[in-house]
C-alpha cells in the first residue's frame, strides 16, 4: 500500500506499458487534433464561441480523456504527485502558451520527470529505494506553494 500511495514504477510489466500507450496515444492524437480550439478556448470562452468552438463539447471530452488516462495510469503505478504540474509550467515558461508545442513538450518533460525521479529514488539512499512520489513532492511542493502565493497576493 505504502508504493501505491507514493507511486511506484517497479511494479509496471511490459503488459501494463503497452496498455498505457494504446490508451495513451489516441488521448495525446485528439489533443493535438483538437490543439486550435484548446487555444481559442484559452483566449476566452467569448472568443472560443465567436470562432466557432463548441466550448462545452471541447471541455467535457477533455476533462473525460484525461481522467481516463489519469485514472489508468495511477491504478497502475500509483499515486506520483506533482508531475502534472510541474510538466505544464516548466514547459508553457520556455515554449509559451500555444498549446501546438505545450501538448507535446509536456508529455516529454513529464516523462522525463518521471524517469529522473525514478532514477533519484532508486539511488540516493542505495540499496533501500525511495517511493517515486517523494522525489516529485519535493520537486513539486515547492512549485505548488509559489503558484499559490502568486495566486494569494493577485
Amino acid at each position: 500500500i505504502v508504493y501505491w500511495t507514493f507511486g511506484d514504477l517497479s511494479r509496471i510489466t511490459w503488459d501494463n506499458l503497452i496498455l498505457i500507450a494504446v490508451v495513451s496515444l489516441p488521448v495525446l492524437v485528439y489533443f493535438m487534433y483538437n490543439r486550435w480550439n484548446y487555444n481559442a478556448i484559452n483566449a476566452g470562452i467569448d472568443a472560443a464561441k465567436s470562432l466557432g468552438v463548441n466550448v462545452n463539447r471541447h471541455v467535457l471530452v477533455g476533462m473525460v480523456l484525461s481522467s481516463l488516462v489519469a485514472a489508468l495510469i495511477v491504478s497502475l503505478m500509483g499515486v506520483i504527485g506533482f508531475v502534472g504540474l510541474l510538466a505544464p509550467h516548466m514547459v508553457r515558461r520556455v515554449v509559451g502558451s500555444d498549446h501546438r508545442f505545450v501538448i507535446p513538450a509536456s508529455a516529454l518533460v513529464g516523462a522525463l520527470i518521471l524517469v529522473v525521479s525514478d532514477t533519484l529514488a532508486r539511488t540516493v539512499i542505495s540499496p533501500l529505494i525511495l517511493p517515486v512520489g517523494v522525489i516529485t513532492s519535493f520537486m513539486g511542493g515547492p512549485l505548488f506553494l509559489a503558484i499559490l502565493i502568486r495566486g494569494y497576493r493577485k
